[in-house]
């Protein structure tokens, strides 16, 4: 699933107002087709019929169930690739699907926030058919197996052979240093001096994937073996590069952490298996799960509670955070998702620091209030986060030549070059993608240095503790501003990591 070369991202919002939300495709489905089975609830509501989504546990498929789901997928043709207790992520041809539902995968272009938060319109798959409920939404379909309630297809998600040097270029254009400044601007170094690293915790990261960098070797980062959810991928390689450079910023705060990529993306760079990369980084169970990764919607949305095929991942987050997992979502870029709004969720905002370090809300970050949670917040608290067009402000390493390195280096929506070379293996770029593992590291210096606290009491430690901001406002969609104490803007304001770490041996 790729973006339509069609991009109307040059309107301004009043404009994309009158654009079609949706568009026919003349594009096939891909030959490979990744979906999520929700099984059966033992509890008294489907999936389909949920609407108080605060917990997973009556969303729980029994043995027999599960037994008779995977009977199922496996005999229409379909690998499973990861495991919850609600459902499972699965992978095959669309003659699969079609087979599972007794409907048709079909394509179609949805205008969407994309990468940068611009909009675009990017192709999504549905299935239809004339067994199939009209209620449901793109994406979902109904199954002829009674075990299972849905069937999801996966919405595309928007992050968001030279060896390069292990030290970043010296360019003219004001930015910062993924290690120094990102560690020194979030409070991360008295920690570090104090010997509380993060050494011990395991920290999952789902998104494009994760290119061996020689700046992680240089600083002896410790990385796990990647998981590639696609198949036929290749987990030594990262097409897109975002997730190489946004795991940087997890050993900027936390260098003593191992970090655990799965990729999620096609070899197109394109996130294609987000929630198959969820469910299955899940199931290994790691202490902090972060994602740089979401989709968008209509804001504010429909009445009612969320699209089918946000429940089925809203109730897989809630239960990641019910297991005990630290889960850390970007809060976007302009986008309104569901992710960083899943109760339990610490979402991440942008807060911008100028050359001379004051503080403003990011005008690039999204900010607002959970129309389908109530007394949730986006952001929880915020990382670094740079300004309008392009939050060019953190250079990070990414694979030489990829996508981010050739884009960076030239201008962009108003934006100038960023002053590296286009295939040197470094780009300054940012956005809540960079925040998330940011605030992901501060989470992993926490549980260093005091194992066995709950997601709320990190949580709790990081809102205690975080530096207030009071001036700026957020992105323009939802044009918040920041002020004295907790606001929409910036939430609890900039991670302190290492009073954040202190107020955590208190509790």
């Amino acid at each position: 699933m790729s973006s339509n070369e069609t991009d109307p991202t040059a309107q301004g919002e009043t404009e994309l107002a009158f654009l079609p939300s949706e568009l026919e495709s003349d594009d096939k489905p891909p030959d490979i087709v990744i979906g999520y089975v929700s099984v059966r609830s033992q509890g008294e509501r489907s999936l389909l019929d949920a609407e108080d989504l605060s917990g997973a546990e009556p969303f729980y498929g029994s043995e027999d169930d599960h037994a008779e789901a995977a009977r199922a997928v496996e005999g229409s043709g379909l690998t499973v690739l990861g495991e919850s207790r609600l459902g499972k992520a699965v992978a095959g041809p669309p003659e699969a699907f079609e087979d599972l539902t007794g409907g048709t995968i079909v394509a179609r272009e949805r205008l969407v926030r994309t990468r940068i938060g611009r909009a675009s319109y990017v192709t999504h798959l549905d299935i239809v058919g004339d067994g199939q409920p009209d209620d449901l939404g793109v994406g979902v379909a109904a199954s002829e197996a009674s075990a299972i309630e849905a069937v999801v297809l996966e919405r595309p998600r928007a992050p968001l052979g030279i060896f390069p040097a292990p030290i970043p270029p010296s360019v003219a254009r004001f930015h910062l240093r993924v290690l120094d400044d990102v560690a020194t601007l979030l409070g991360a170094q008295a920690a570090h001096q104090n010997g509380d690293v993060g050494e011990g915790v395991g920290v999952a990261m789902v998104d494009s994937g994760h290119y061996r960098h020689p700046y992680f070797a240089a600083h002896r980062y410790s990385l796990g073996p990647t998981v590639a959810l696609v198949p036929g991928t290749n987990p030594g390689r990262d097409p897109h590069g975002h997730g190489t450079g946004e795991s940087a910023n997890v050993f900027a705060i936390a260098p003593g952490a191992t970090l655990r990529a799965y990729r999620a993306s096609n070899s197109n760079g394109d996130l294609v298996a987000a929630v198959a990369g969820f469910v299955r980084a899940k199931s290994d169970n790691p202490d902090v799960l972060t994602n740089s990764w979401g989709g968008d919607g209509p804001f504010p949305p429909p009445p009612g509670p969320p699209p089918a095929a946000d429940r089925a991942l809203a109730l897989e987050i809630a239960d990641a955070v019910e297991q005990g997992i630290v889960v850390v979502f970007s809060g976007g870029n302009g986008q309104f998702a569901i992710e960083p709004q899943v109760p339990g969720v610490i979402s991440a905002g942008g807060v911008n620091a100028t050359a001379g370090l004051d503080l403003r809300a990011s005008d690039y970050a999204s900010a607002y209030e959970s129309p389908w949670f109530p007394g949730v917040r986006v952001p929880t608290v915020c990382g670094l986060v740079g300004m309008v067009p392009r939050a060019s402000y953190i250079m990070m390493p990414v694979p030489p030549g990829c996508p981010i390195d050739v884009q960076r280096s030239a201008a962009g929506s108003g934006d100038p070059p960023d002053g590296t070379a286009p295939d040197d293996g470094w780009a300054l770029f940012s956005g809540t993608s960079a925040a998330a593992p940011q605030v992901a590291g501060a989470c992993a210096l926490i549980l260093g240095a005091r194992n066995g606290l709950s997601p709320a009491q990190v949580r709790q430690a990081l809102t205690d503790t975080a530096v207030d901001v009071t001036v700026g406002r957020c992105h323009q969609r939802f044009n918040l501003p920041a002020g004295p104490g907790p606001d929409l803007a910036t939430g609890f304001g900039l991670v302190n990591a290492s009073a954040a770490v202190a107020r955590a041996r208190q509790l």
